[in-house]
């Protein structure tokens, strides 16, 4: 008897393999591809792969603008080629609104101005997608954020944070263009349901819900997130360490969740310098990690995203300049080029291509959509 007749014993070697190895092993058999095609094993290798230690995290770099062109960046961040992404051909105009480990949150880019009526639930591995219809609502009417939360190691299920304002802001009139009403409506891909989760509630109008991060069981935008567990809004401790006068500079800011940790960067591109903040599992404070100043010119320069090693000298920026998308080292304080695309149709000289916001991480998975 060989192991390929035992098939718990195939099934248990197969669990280490990589997502993409499994891919390919589809093709050797029959039995391999219903083995591997199965949603139980999906399932499982999802977790099992998220049980190992640190996973490396690939890049979906969309160019900013009008183009709808997508660069894909290896895991191992060395110096590759540049490879343009292409999603499933059954997805017309596909735009990244979310992500969480390993899957993305689509929206056709012809209705992004338009009232949202779908979206799509979309693996870059495996390149499966599923369409997922929204509700309608008398009262919140308009979709504001959409948000992805996955953890396979809670769930083997989806959630998708929906928020939704209303068309009359309801607040007193001193109020009234500074804040807006809004309510959360969560799907659950387990029941395939939405259902509304909390009270209403008040917010600022320049908050963007669109570029949630999940972190700790909770989507989190810019000072507040979302509670998934408990199903309430609640406030992100105040950054005690930024600059005084960095309400009035004009820096760029974003959330980055990395190897189990959630950070916020700030990068002030007139001084040069990003800071990189850490928030504590309790959600009670932020701790400075890095404060890093990029000796350069005046060169355009974006912070794309931020990786944490198991040590300084492991983490790493990930920042695009005009035609290339390069590395700095924190611990070493060194730069190296990890891609060119100065040959590619997109790029535009003393340009910067991709910015933060345009910036997808993802592991490689198998987790069923």
């Amino acid at each position: 008897m060989t192991i390929t007749d035992n098939e718990d014993l195939l099934i248990e070697i197969l669990l280490y393999l990589p997502a993409k190895t499994l891919i390919r092993f589809k093709l050797v058999s029959k039995k391999w591809f219903f083995i591997i095609s199965g949603r139980h094993f999906s399932r499982r290798h999802s977790q099992h792969r998220h049980r190992l230690s640190k996973l490396e995290s690939s890049f979906l770099l969309r160019c900013l603008g009008d183009s709808p062109e997508y660069l894909y960046l290896q895991s191992k961040l060395q110096p590759q080629k540049s490879v343009r992404y292409h999603f499933s051909p059954s997805l017309i105009d596909p735009t990244i609104w979310s992500f969480s480990n390993g899957l993305f949150l689509l929206v056709n880019s012809s209705t992004i101005d338009e009232p949202l009526e779908y979206c799509h639930i979309y693996n870059p591995t495996t390149k499966q997608s599923k369409k997922i219809p929204l509700n309608t609502h008398e009262r919140f009417t308009f979709v504001i954020g959409l948000n992805l939360a996955f953890d396979p190691l809670k769930s083997p299920y989806y959630h998708i944070v929906c928020v939704r304002a209303t068309r009359k802001r309801r607040p007193p009139s001193f109020l009234r263009g500074w804040y807006r009403y809004c309510q959360i409506e969560v799907y659950e891909s387990g029941t395939d349901t939405w259902q509304l989760c909390g009270e209403p509630f008040l917010v600022p109008r320049d908050v963007d819900f669109n570029h949630g991060v999940y972190w700790e069981g909770g989507i989190h935008w810019d000072g507040i997130y979302f509670d998934l567990l408990e199903s309430s809004i609640c406030k992100h401790p105040e950054l005690v360490e930024l600059p005084e006068d960095a309400g009035i500079k004009n820096f760029q800011n974003n959330y980055v969740e990395s190897n189990g940790s959630l950070h916020y960067m700030a990068h002030f591109s007139e001084e040069n310098l990003v800071m990189v903040f850490e928030l504590q599992s309790n959600c009670s404070q932020w701790l400075l990690k890095y404060r890093i100043n990029l000796e350069r010119g005046s060169e355009p320069l974006s912070v794309l995203s931020f990786i944490r090693g198991e040590s300084e000298v492991d983490s790493m920026l990930v920042l695009c300049e005009p035609g290339k998308v390069i590395g700095y080292q924190i611990g070493e304080k060194s730069v190296k080029e990890l891609v060119d695309f100065t040959e590619e149709q997109f790029y535009k000289a003393q340009c910067v291509q991709f910015g933060s916001h345009s910036t997808f991480q993802f592991i490689e998975t198998l987790a069923p959509v």
